[in-house]
Formats: structure tokens, C-alpha cells, sequence
């Protein structure tokens, strides 16, 4: 094999006057032929040759090429768009008609200019993570080259909003007859019978389910329900189960999403039921912190609050259910309350918001501890297990300390005092920290 007929990734990108993670994008859809060379990936030189002259040959305007679709908000039509994985940003706007009913965070209210990047970011997350395991061997078993290609395959439809993708030459299909809220979905094997991955690749919410852990929805007497399984040896379906004994204790119905335990597939699930409707979306609170701007307030949790009062959620519920979230995580040293899984639920039709119900507690406790030391009595939460990464809900805590229930202020210094006086070995949970919780609930 001749190697001056290669390019190192570094060359490829000063070549074609784009970065590295672009030519890796364009390696891995196909559009430049790679080698492996003396063990590093290399680009042909006359692939990347042939890309560069199509470059310079004034192509069409993005937007005018790939496939064409109208992004729907349930019934609502929001934008004419176009998908093409090849290019830096695989979906382009040509089009905004509903600037209020773009996704959260890409589109000004004020503005028809979408931020291109944020809506690839948004769709980003419609896809199942490479690192699912199993994934890549069932894409193989599909035939799918590309796992950015399945979410489009399926129309992008997800059991988490009601945003879809319909084809420019169908504009008969309705959103009653296709979305996964009130019609069928399809597994290559019984639920009983199957396994985590059966709904991939076919007409299944499955195909927009983010996160790392093992996931798959079922129906169950008419109700949509998504199970989530574990890691390597980990306690997080137990743990949910748990922090769903504390919240009952804690909050009121509808303030959280309670999870059951049982044992399916290869080991133990928890289970909970969809939280929305076919008529709402769920909205990470990432999409609103982005559109904080020039939000005034003493701290992001105050700018975070103020700002979703002033577009009109209740601002005294938003305060409230963040106080409940921050003590619940402290009680149960929830690690892992990142700006992803907690948030607002958006109707849809009137696009009235509200704060989402408390969910997603199971990196918490010990989950994370092999069964043999918690056997012999290591139950001890040093902070080095969480170092500068303490839980997102407790930093915005630590910045807002006259913001919060007084209930909550209290209950962290007591806790904050267990963790010190703990230092890794087996203490006595005081109980008087449920007293001081009750406030807030």
C-alpha cells in the first residue's frame, strides 16, 4: 500500500479548510474513503481531492438538499426542514412557519433565526446512545449503517413530545394514526420473550430513548410504560424504588414519578409510567438555562425560576418544586441531578408550562458499591466519592441561599455535617432530617 496516496485526519481537515471532528463525520457517513495505515486512520487522497471540488462547485443551498420534511408538533406544522447526514449539520432549516413551537431553546420567540447548531443538538438527543450495549451488533443485524439514520427512519417519533417528522410527499399522515401515545408499537419478539433492543429499528419509541442504561417501552392495559434496567452489578432499579418510598413520604401525587421493581429481561427493571400526554413535551432544563440570556437574578437557580414565571409558569411552583428536588437528592445523595432530567412540561396546544415531576433518582445511595462491602457494613458517603462534581442541584443550592424554604436550608447544613462526620465508615442516619423536609412538602 502506498502512503502518499493517504492523508493524516490533521492534513484531510487543512485540506478541505474544515476541523477534524468534520472529516471524522464525513469518514464514518461514507462521503471520504478511510484507511487504516501503520495503525492510524488515514483519508484518500484522491476522496479527498474529489470532495473538494463539489465543495467548489456552488452547490444548491443547504436546505435544498437531503430529504425533505415538515417538522410537526403534534398537529401543528412548525418548519419545513431537510436531512442530510453527510453534511456538518445534518438538518437544516429552509423554512420556520411557527416560531413559539420550535423546540425549546433554538428559535427566538421574537425571531424566525434558528441556531442551527442547538437544533442539531436538540435532535442529537433523539438518537440511542452507541454506548447502549448491544446497539451496534443490532444495527449490524438491520443493516443500518448509521444510527443517526433511525431516529429519521421512524419519523422521530418519541414518547417524550410530540415532535415528528412528516415526509413533503405525505401530507395526508396525521398525527392520530402514527403517534406512539394512542397507537401500537411494533417488537420483533413478545415482551416476554424479548430483550432490550427488540424495538430498535422498527416503529418504536425505542429509537429516541437517550441515556447509556438498557431502556425499552411497553404497553401495559392501555398504558404507556418504559422500563430501565442497570449496569455492571449496580443497585440503580432497587435505588429507584427507594427514593419512590421517600417521595411518597415527602411530596404530594403528581409531584414524582414512582417506579416499581421487577425482574425481566436479563435481571431487575424499574418501571414507571409515561408522565405526559399525547398532547404535552417534556423540556430539560439545558434548553432553559440556554435561554436564560440576560435573565436578572442572584444566581442561575434565581434566573432559572424567574425567567419561567415570566413565560408563565407559576413561578412559586417552580420555586417550590425545586426546593423538593434539592432536599429529596440531599437525603438520598442523588449524584447524578445533571440539567437533563429535570425540567418543564409544555402543552402543546395553549404551550402553558409547568415544573416536571420529580424523576430519575438511582444514581443514589450505594448504588454504585459491590453488594460484599455493603455486606460488611461499608456505608460510609465520603465526599471524595463525589469531588467537584456534587450534584448539580446542590451547587445551585450552595449559590442561592436566601432563595429556598427554610425547610431545605436547614436540612443540607444537617446533612452537609453527616458527610464530614461520616469520612467512609458506618454511621447512624439521624431521622430528624424527614422533620425539617417537612416543611417544603
Amino acid at each position: 500500500m502506498d502512503t502518499s496516496e493517504y492523508l493524516s485526519m490533521g492534513d484531510a481537515a487543512r485540506l478541505l479548510g474544515v476541523t477534524k471532528a468534520r472529516i471524522s463525520q464525513l469518514a464514518a457517513s461514507g462521503t471520504l474513503a478511510c484507511n487504516t495505515v501503520g495503525g492510524r486512520k488515514m483519508v484518500e487522497y484522491n476522496s479527498a481531492i474529489a470532495y473538494q471540488k463539489v465543495r467548489k462547485r456552488g452547490r444548491r443551498p443547504a436546505a435544498d438538499v437531503g430529504r425533505k420534511f415538515t417538522l410537526m408538533s403534534a398537529d401543528h406544522e412548525v418548519a419545513h426542514v431537510s436531512f442530510d447526514p453527510t453534511r456538518e449539520f445534518p438538518f437544516e432549516i429552509a423554512e420556520v412557519l411557527d416560531t413559539q413551537r420550535m423546540p425549546f431553546g433554538t428559535c427566538s420567540s421574537f425571531s424566525p433565526t434558528v441556531n442551527k447548531r442547538e437544533l442539531n443538538v436538540w435532535w442529537s438527543h433523539r438518537s440511542v446512545p452507541d454506548v447502549r450495549p448491544g446497539l451496534i451488533s443490532r444495527y449490524r443485524e438491520l443493516g443500518v449503517v448509521s444510527g443517526v439514520e433511525v431516529p429519521v427512519q421512524c419519523l422521530g417519533l418519541s414518547l417524550s413530545d410530540c415532535y415528528w417528522l412528516r415526509p413533503t410527499d405525505c401530507a395526508e399522515l396525521k398525527w392520530q394514526n402514527i403517534n406512539y401515545f394512542e397507537n401500537e408499537f411494533e417488537r420483533s419478539a413478545p415482551e416476554e420473550r424479548s430483550g432490550w433492543l427488540e424495538g430498535i429499528g422498527l416503529k418504536n419509541p425505542d429509537n429516541t430513548s437517550e441515556g447509556e442504561l438498557p431502556k425499552s417501552w411497553m404497553i401495559r392495559n392501555g398504558i404507556r410504560i418504559l422500563a430501565k434496567g442497570r449496569g455492571m452489578d449496580d443497585q440503580r432499579p432497587f435505588n429507584e424504588a427507594v427514593a419512590t418510598a421517600l417521595h411518597r413520604r415527602l411530596l404530594s401525587e403528581g409531584e414524582f414519578v414512582p417506579y416499581t421493581v421487577e425482574r425481566m429481561f436479563d435481571g431487575p427493571v424499574c418501571l414507571c409510567d409515561d408522565f405526559l400526554d399525547g398532547r404535552e413535551e417534556y423540556v430539560p432544563a439545558v434548553y432553559v438555562k440556554g435561554a436564560l440570556g440576560s435573565q436578572r437574578g442572584d444566581s442561575t437557580y434565581d434566573r432559572y425560576c424567574r425567567y419561567l414565571g415570566k413565560h408563565g409558569a407559576d413561578e412559586v411552583a417552580v420555586r417550590r418544586s425545586m426546593s423538593q428536588m434539592i432536599v429529596c437528592d440531599a437525603l438520598l445523595a442523588n449524584s447524578d441531578r445533571h440539567w437533563r432530567n429535570f425540567g418543564i412540561i409544555r402543552n402543546v396546544d395553549t404551550l402553558e408550562i409547568k415544573p416536571a415531576p420529580l424523576f430519575d433518582s438511582g444514581n443514589c445511595l450505594w448504588y454504585n458499591v459491590p453488594t460484599v462491602l455493603l455486606a460488611a457494613g461499608e456505608l460510609g458517603f465520603p465526599l471524595s466519592r463525589l469531588g467537584p462534581t456534587l450534584p448539580l442541584s446542590w451547587r445551585l443550592r450552595t449559590r442561592s441561599i436566601g432563595s429556598i424554604h427554610r425547610g431545605s436550608t436547614d436540612l443540607l447544613m444537617r446533612r452537609s455535617r453527616f458527610f464530614r462526620r461520616a469520612n467512609g465508615r458506618r454511621r447512624r442516619v439521624d431521622s430528624r432530617p424527614f422533620a425539617a423536609a417537612s416543611s417544603v412538602a
